[in-house]
């Protein structure tokens, strides 16, 4: 008899020739390509809720408007500017960024939420989840529309409401108040808690005391509505409606350096929005025209003001020059004299100018500012040059000295008192014609479309993170498995040969739902079920190498195990049984697994009597074989349920029981308990000719095989091999197991088909044949030759 330590060992396998496949973009898309179903529901999931998204979502909508922003306009006189400070004045610089400030200020959107009422916010009340969504899909030019399912309470599109004023006692500030809309236009006005304060009509003002020094006041321009219909309305603060305002507003430059601002403004009302806009950009373009105003008026007072001082003085110049001159009568001048004056008097202007550029900047401006130290610096140049020209005119003669003194007073007046005629005459243009240093180039416009949710953006990110989600799923399932994808280094590490790579079965996937299901009411084994099955087609190359590697014997006892629980053992054993069947072979299955076995489930049969009740003796051999002949092969299931079968096994006459079997049957296969879980596989297996042991991709790996090894090894037992069971399509070894028939190459081809073609053709040649010229085969000799071919 054939003995497993007789078994002819393979070759050894040289270990500077195995080495780990290194990862590479093929493997990647190898696996993608094997969790396509998972990318695709990922896919499908991502985009679903982003569609739910996109219907439910409120409508955002966007509008903008466009200003421009000047340098600011020195409107100083060129005589007060002249000698200023060289430093780069703020009129040469852009004043975009300022201006944003300006714009997002509270006392620009104050103003707007003032004049247009945006303390009070007004709605419809909508039904919940979709009932803005079927509001907005209700055309407003076919009027209010009806309510669905009677909910006559709720709107449901084409409703209308604005408030003209609504005013509440500060502790219900932020507080929602109810309007229930009433027949021919009157309305109803129910508290916080629902408790009715007044009713009212469209146009009139109406108030109701709750207690508090001041009366709840609400007013309505506008109010289309069925009877029945609910609005929610809330007063809110100044600060909170100016927060809120704020929140929605935004102010950017265009581009750099181009002091175009875009001013943008998102909400749900696209006719409040615009309004909105306009009303901000006009109101910041009016408050910087009063401030140019403001500024101009304010310089061309003080020029008022100073323009009495100086032509008094001018006038006391002019009198003591004419009285020194009607005194001394006419007084010739040298020509140093006169360049002395002349000198003196230019400085003396200067000087006065600086000093009044000094009083005015100091209006505005600290004494430690730039620009006050760069004025008072300059004031002390033109003191310290006026210092030297005294000292020259005071060694000239008394009488020049005197003359060129009153010379000097009467032109420095003139000339201080010319400048600031002039400077205030264009004070008095700019202060009239002062247009600011903004201008609106684009007005706001009613938005048509909304700005958000964007479909099309929102389905290519959805899309995208579909379908990242599902490759990271599965990349990260690849990774959490447990898996040695190398058989050929497998096999060295272990010191085990490679019998079998069995690919996937969708099949038999489904066949193992309906079974676990209890609703598999016949033998649902995957060869009876699908014989060109590409799994099928890999056991039947494991009955080859079997017949061939035991062909020494008469007798078989082929013992199938597996390290752990749900590796496919018993899916193995049966097919393989199966197919030993196929060739003639009289063949016996054994659930031998008496803890959990069910192999009575798979075919379908009682489980008792069984092998626990022939070993105990509570039945006879000829009692507990079951025939199954649409398979051809008989079972043994497992039997009563025993607490000790390890026992059971020693003590049962199991040896004896296999040699009666086998003295009958060509071949016994066992499907036998894990070996890592108990030790009847070890029992079992001193009396088998053959072990294999089943591992399923993807749940294993080499430590747990070559434990199982040793636990046999320890016992005697020296398993044949290794199968690899459930191998998925992405594998990297998957190409080389995974050939098999395509069911559309055994599918009989239509006779009436083929035969329209063949005249078809016959027709287009000349040459019509005659209709019997092609013989028709039958379907099922067709399909019988090509499955023997």
């Amino acid at each position: 008899m054939y003995s497993q330590n007789e078994a002819t060992p393979l070759p050894p396998i040289n270990p500077s020739r195995i080495e780990e496949q290194g990862v590479s973009i093929r493997d990647y898309l190898d696996l993608l390509f094997e969790g396509r179903k998972t990318i695709f529901i990922a896919l499908i999931s991502v985009l679903f809720i982003t569609s739910i998204y996109l219907v439910l979502a409120p409508r955002t909508y966007k509008a903008d408007a466009l200003l421009r922003i000047d340098k600011n306009k020195a409107l100083l006189s060129a005589t007060l500017r002249s000698d200023a400070n060289q430093a780069p004045a703020e009129a040469d610089s852009p004043r975009a960024q300022r201006e944003v400030e300006i714009l997002r200020s509270r006392s620009v959107l104050g103003k707007v939420v003032e004049d247009l009422n945006l303390m009070v916010e007004a709605s419809p009340s909508y039904f919940p989840v979709i009932g803005e969504t079927l509001a907005r899909r209700h055309d407003v030019h076919d009027g209010v529309a009806d309510a669905w399912w009677g909910f006559s309470s709720w709107a449901w599109g084409g409703e209308k409401i604005k408030v003209a004023n609504f005013t509440v006692p500060d502790r219900y500030l932020d507080q929602e108040f109810t309007l229930e809309a009433l027949d021919s236009g009157r309305f109803r006005l129910l508290g916080p808690k629902g408790q009715e304060l007044a009713e009212g009509r469209i146009g009139e003002s109406v108030t109701a005391d709750i207690g508090e020094s001041i009366p709840v006041a609400i007013k309505l321009d506008a109010f289309e509505a069925h009877p029945g219909t609910h609005f929610e309305v809330v007063r809110k603060t100044s600060l909170a409606a100016i927060e809120t305002l704020q929140k929605a507003f935004a102010v950017k430059e265009v581009s750099k350096d181009t002091d175009i601002l875009s001013v943008e403004l998102k909400g749900s009302d696209p006719e409040q929005l615009a309004k909105s806009v306009n009303n901000i950009a006009n109101i910041y373009v009016n408050a910087t025209v009063n401030w140019e105003s403001a500024e101009a008026g304010q310089k061309l007072a003080f020029l008022e003001s100073q323009l009495p001082v100086v032509k008094e003085r001018l006038e006391k110049a002019e009198q003591g020059l004419s009285a020194f001159r009607q005194q001394h009568g006419a007084v010739d001048i040298s020509a140093e004299a006169e360049i002395l004056l002349k000198q003196a008097a230019e400085m003396e202007t200067m000087g006065i100018q600086l000093k009044q550029k000094y009083d005015e900047q100091s209006q505005r401006l600290e004494s430690a500012h730039p620009d006050m130290v760069a004025t008072n610096t300059q004031i002390k140049r033109i003191n310290g040059k006026l210092g030297a020209l005294e000292k020259r005119i005071k060694d000239l003669p008394r009488t020049q000295q005197s003359v060129v003194s009153l010379s000097r007073d009467v032109q420095v007046n003139t000339e201080l008192y010319t400048s600031l005629l002039n400077s205030a005459q264009e004070q008095r243009i700019a202060a009239a014609g002062s247009l600011g240093n903004s201008r609106i180039v684009d007005f706001a416009v009613t938005p048509e479309k909304p700005y958000w949710p964007k479909p099309g953006l929102m389905l290519a990110i959805a899309s995208l993170l579909g379908l990242s989600l599902g490759s990271a799923l599965i990349f990260m399932r690849h990774s959490l498995q447990r898996h040695d994808n190398y058989p050929a280094l497998l096999e060295y590490q272990v010191g085990l040969p490679l019998f079998a790579a069995i690919p996937h079965s969708k099949k038999q996937r489904k066949l193992g739902r309906l079974i676990n299901g209890g609703r598999e009411r016949q033998a649902g084994i995957l060869v009876s079920q699908d014989p060109l099955d590409i799994s099928v087609e890999s056991l039947r190359g494991l009955r080859t190498t079997l017949e061939a590697t035991l062909a020494s014997s008469e007798s078989k006892v082929i013992m199938v195990s597996s390290p752990a629980p749900s590796m496919g053992k018993s899916f193995v054993s049966t097919n393989l049984a199966a197919l030993l069947a196929s060739i003639k072979k009289r063949v016996l299955i054994i659930d031998a697994d008496m803890r959990n076995g069910r192999l009575h489930e798979t075919f379908a049969v009682d489980k008792q009597p069984g092998l626990s009740d022939l070993l105990a003796g509570r039945a006879t051999l000829g009692e507990v074989i079951v025939s199954l002949p649409d398979i051809g092969i008989d079972l043994i299931p497992r039997g009563s349920m025993v607490l000790n079968p390890s026992e059971l096994l020693v003590l049962g006459q199991l040896e004896e029981t296999l040699e009666q079997l086998k003295s009958f049957y060509n071949h016994v296969v066992i499907d036998s308990p894990p070996i890592l879980g108990a030790t009847d596989a070890a029992i079992m297996g001193k009396h088998a000719d053959a072990t294999f042991l089943v591992v399923k991709e993807g749940r294993y790996t080499a430590q747990e095989l070559e434990v199982s090894f040793r636990r046999f090894q320890q016992v005697g037992i020296k398993p044949n091999g290794f199968i690899i069971n459930d191998m998925k399509e992405g594998s990297s070894y998957y190409p080389y197991y995974g050939y098999a028939y395509n069911r559309s190459d055994m599918e009989p081809k239509n006779d009436s088909m083929l035969m329209a073609g063949y005249q078809a053709v016959g027709d287009w040649l000349g040459k019509r044949q005659a209709p019997d010229y092609l013989p028709v085969l039958d379907q099922a000799e067709e399909t019988e030759d090509k499955v023997q071919a």
